[in-house]
Formats: structure tokens, sequence, C-alpha cells
């Protein structure tokens, strides 16, 4: 008895500390799954750095602004006993603002990077109605209409991509380069236009093309504002108030419709000179041009996903040894642990030219195949290893689902978890962990393991 005593005692011991060396190496496989998180982090900055130089020599993201009417005007005030006139600037937005956008798009490569880059052509029509003598306040002494003003501002005016014209009522005018006044926005092109007070109102019209890339968004300036815009993109992602009324999204493009009323913006009609910075606010509506392949989000996702797999994957050969009497070295484990690593790099660097899909199919099936191979020395048996492959399978597929849901992985994920442990619990349900590492289980437990 003292014999069976100390052996058992021993055989404990062993099982202990496999287990624990098990923990140890699953704790120290994660080493290189974070250096693989920040060569992950690295690829996707430099892939950021790559599209700012693209677009640098295209075109930004354009936020699009006006046009705006500016009159000045002066002011007679008294000071130190002496009349001084003052001048003032009257800002006035359309009454109304109709835009149909065009948008039409490309990807442009350097090297294994790429940049989704747009031409919008805008066909602009609207009317700004003219203020009236309380608009611009009292002590008026003279208007300058003759000085009037119209701009129309651009994240980034240099990326127009011919001369502005305007249609002012009847006469037409060219646009120059350059804001009228730097409170307005910080880049633009205006004009000069002349304006007959008696009439009321103006209509306007413009054609602009404009080169950007990623986004273009629009400030909701008029007391009616309506974009109607049409793309050869099928992946938008519409963003910012007032959400667009109508939309349709097919494989070769989509087409949306905003209405914005003089509620969506938090200014008035009417302002003078400085008392509204245009470039400063942040109610903007538009549509951002979504890159359907963000392989470097889902590389990280699925890196961290590591611990779940190695952990599992351990688990399955610690079974065959505790439940099959399959004799496994520490060396062996740490081969097959490198093995399960060694797939977020190949996921990576094919997912960089194949797409994220089909580098998770190709580095899952290299990673299950050389663990299969491997897996018939250990186990001796083709009937462990077909297990093993069909768990392995299971497990990845299980994965590369979670990687494609964003709403449900939670839920899916927390389902998974728990069924996997139920599966471990009913395994080992019959597991006398005080024997040597032999079984005392039923006839009918040694099966249990190839039916699940």
């Amino acid at each position: 008895m003292n014999a069976i005593g100390k052996q058992t005692g021993k055989t404990q011991k062993s099982l202990y500390m496999k287990i624990g060396f098990i923990l140890i190496l699953v704790l120290l496989l994660m080493i290189p799954n974070f250096l693989i998180q920040d060569l992950i982090r690295e690829r996707q900055s430099l892939d950021y750095q790559v599209k700012k130089e693209i677009a640098a020599n295209w075109g930004p993201s354009q936020n699009i602004i006006g046009p705006i009417l500016s009159i000045p005007y002066d002011v007679e005030i008294e000071f130190d006993d002496k009349k001084k006139l003052v001048q003032h600037i009257l800002r006035i937005v359309p009454e109304s603002i109709d835009i149909e956008v065009d948008l039409s798009t490309e990807e442009r490569k350097k090297g294994i990077y790429k940049a989704i880059l747009y031409n919008a052509d805008h066909k602009i029509n609207g009317v700004f109605k003219l203020p009236t003598a309380s608009d611009f306040g009292n002590y008026v002494k003279e208007v300058h209409w003759e000085e009037a003003i119209v701009d129309i501002g651009f994240s980034s005016a240099a990326s127009l991509d011919d001369i502005v014209h305007i249609k002012w009522n009847n006469d037409n005018y060219k646009m120059e380069s350059g804001v009228s006044s730097p409170s307005l926005f910080h880049s633009g092109i205006h004009t000069k236009v002349n304006i007959d007070a008696s009439k009321g109102e103006y209509k306007f019209s413009s054609h602009i093309g404009i080169n950007g890339s990623e986004s273009i968004h629009y400030l909701p300036i008029a007391s009616n504002t309506s974009v109607k815009m049409n793309s050869t993109w099928n992946s938008p992602g519409f963003n910012g108030l007032p959400s667009p009324q109508n939309r349709e999204i097919t494989d070769t493009g989509f087409s949306a419709e905003w209405k914005a009323t003089e509620y969506n913006r938090p200014f008035k009609n009417i302002w003078k000179d400085n008392e509204v910075n245009l470039s400063n606010h942040s109610v903007l509506f538009g549509v951002e041009l979504v890159q359907t392949v963000g392989h470097y989000q889902k590389n990280m996702r699925s890196a961290k996903y590591a611990l779940l797999i190695i952990s599992l994957s351990f688990m399955v050969f610690f079974f065959f040894e505790i439940l099959k009497g399959s004799k496994i070295h520490p060396v062996q484990y740490i081969f097959i642990g490198l093995t399960l690593s060694v797939f977020y790099i190949l996921l990576l660097s094919f997912s960089e030219h194949i797409g994220f899909n089909a580098a998770y199919i190709i580095a899952a099936i290299a990673t299950i195949s050389l663990i299969s191979w491997y897996s018939k020395f250990l186990l001796k048996k083709g009937s462990k290893v077909l297990i093993l492959t069909l768990v392995l399978s299971i497990l990845y597929a299980y994965i590369f689902t979670l990687l494609q849901m964003e709403d449900l992985a939670l839920l899916v994920g927390s389902l998974g978890l728990f069924t996997a442990l139920v599966i471990t619990m009913y395994l080992s349900r019959n597991t006398d962990w005080y024997s040597m590492g032999t079984t005392s289980m039923s006839p009918n437990s040694s099966d249990d393991l190839i039916v699940s």
C-alpha cells in the first residue's frame, strides 16, 4: 500500500506539474502575441500614412460651406464730441439652396496600400433674400451694395478641378482664390457681385468640381438646404445630422438625399462682422467612403482571441493525455504553441495582399494541417488525429464567425465559451484526478471523446 501510495503521489505531482507547465506556456505565448499586435498597429499606422500621402497629392476629406453673402456698411458714431464712420459687414446665408452631386470614386494604390479618392461634381442653385434696413441696425450712414462679396468655403480650395464661375441673376462672375475674411473659413473662393437693393432677392447658380478622399460633408447653411448625391461607391457610411431622408445602396453604388432647415444649425440667417466662425462648427452631414476590407481591424480582433485558441487547443491535447493515455512531451507542447502563434503572422501578411477572409482560410488550413500532421507522431492513432483536426477546424471556424459579427459578437462569444466549458466538464466527469492519470470511468465513458 505504501508503494502504491508513493506511486500515486508521484503521478499526482507529475500531473500537477504538467498542468502548471501548460498554464505557464500559455502565458509565455502571449508575449509573441503582444508583439504581433504591435506589428499590426505598426502596419496600420503605415497604411494611414500612405493614404495621407496619396490624399495630399489629390485632395483631403472635404467640408463644403456656403455660399455666404457679405455686404459692407458704415455706421456713424460719436467719439470725443466728433462724429466718426465705422465700417461693419453684414453676413447673409441663402434663403434656399439645392445641390446635386455626382460623386465618382477610384482606388489608387501605392505598393500594397490603397486610398479611396473621389471627384465630386456639384450643380448648385439657390436664392439670397436681401436684407432690409432693420437688419443693418441703427445709425447706418451708407450701405455699400456695390462692394458685396460672395464666399464659398472648402477644406482645401486647392483641390478644385477647374475654374469656378457663379451666375448671379443674369450676370456671370469668375470666383477668385482665397476668402474675403478669415473669420468665415480657412480656405475658399470669393467674388464681388453687383446688387440692386430694390430687387429684394437674387438667384445664383454654380458648377463646382472638387477632388477629395475618404469623406465629404456639408454645413446646412441655408434656411432650406437640399443635397442629392449619386455615387459609384457601394459602401457608404452616412454620418452627421440630418440623416438622409432617402437612400439606396446597390452593388454598383448609392444614392442619397438630405433635407435640412435653419433649425439644424446653431446660428442665425444674418449676423454682423465676426460673430460666427463657420470653420468651428461641427454640425455637418455627409458621407464617408467606408473601406469594407478593414483587414487590420480584423487582424487585431483575431489576435485578441489568441488566448482562447491556444488554451482550448492545449486542452484538447491534455485530454488526450488523461483520457486516452497519450504521452506528449513539454517540448512538443512548445512546438504546437509556436505553430498556433505563427498563424497570426500568416494571417497578417496574406491579408495585406488578398484580403482578410481569404487570408484567414489559408492561414487556418496551413496551421491545422501542420498540427494534424505533427500529431500523427504524438497520438499514434488516426482516430485521435481526426478528432483533433475536427476540433481545431470547429474552433477556427467559430473565431472566423465571431470576426464577421458586430452586434452579436459578445453574445455568440459568451455562448461559445459556455459550450466549451460544458463539453470539458462532460468529458472529464468520470476522471479520477487522485489517481496516476489513469481513468476510472464507466464502460461507455471511453467513447465520450470520440462521440463528441
